[in-house]
């Protein structure tokens, strides 16, 4: 099915090209916003992404590799955004999202959720990126690679490097809950 979309939106088929980018939207969004840290910057970015994968469509070799293309896309203009910005935006967490663990104090989710948040705003916008689309978008490791566009044993090591930075960050030893 996805095929056939891509092959439709190459002709000119709009309707087929949103239909694509509905359904990477969810984790790609997860991961731009885990490097931006503002809603509203991560939507502006799908969209810039979105616009450039329309003009840049043609160039998409093989069909198949859809998904990653468009998060590849959607990623660079994430640290093109984020590069812009520096590193002096916070993200604000929700009170009304956090949500407790069944048998624990309910606030206990929310700082959790907290600590995480501030020990995120130390960590470079790479060590962002890889985290945000192996946990944020839930992206096994080998499609982390293929968004970032890096060598799978390169993802897994950055990634193992990572978690060892927001752990630190955090005062922690492990951070894997």
């Amino acid at each position: 099915m996805e095929l056939e979309l891509v092959l439709a939106a190459r002709r000119g088929d709009e309707v087929a090209f949103a239909r694509l980018v509905e359904a990477e939207a969810p984790r790609t969004y997860r991961a731009v916003l885990a490097i931006v840290r503002s809603p509203e910057d991560a939507q502006e970015v799908m969209q810039d992404a979105s616009m450039r994968a329309w003009r840049q469509l043609r160039g998409l070799r093989e069909a198949d590799s859809w998904p990653a293309w468009f998060r590849r896309i959607a990623v660079r203009q994430a640290f093109d955004r984020a590069g812009r910005q520096g590193r002096t935006r916070l993200r604000e967490v929700s009170l009304e999202s956090a949500e407790g663990e069944a048998g624990h104090d309910p606030s206990s989710g929310w700082a959790y959720r907290a600590t995480v948040m501030a020990a995120l705003h130390h960590l470079s916008s790479e060590d962002r990126a890889l985290l945000g689309l192996r946990f944020g978008a839930d992206l096994a490791v080998p499609d982390v690679a293929a968004a970032l566009g890096i060598p799978l044993g390169t993802a897994k090591s950055r990634l193992h490097r990572a978690l060892g930075r927001l752990a630190a960050a955090m005062g922690e030893d492990d951070v894997r809950r």
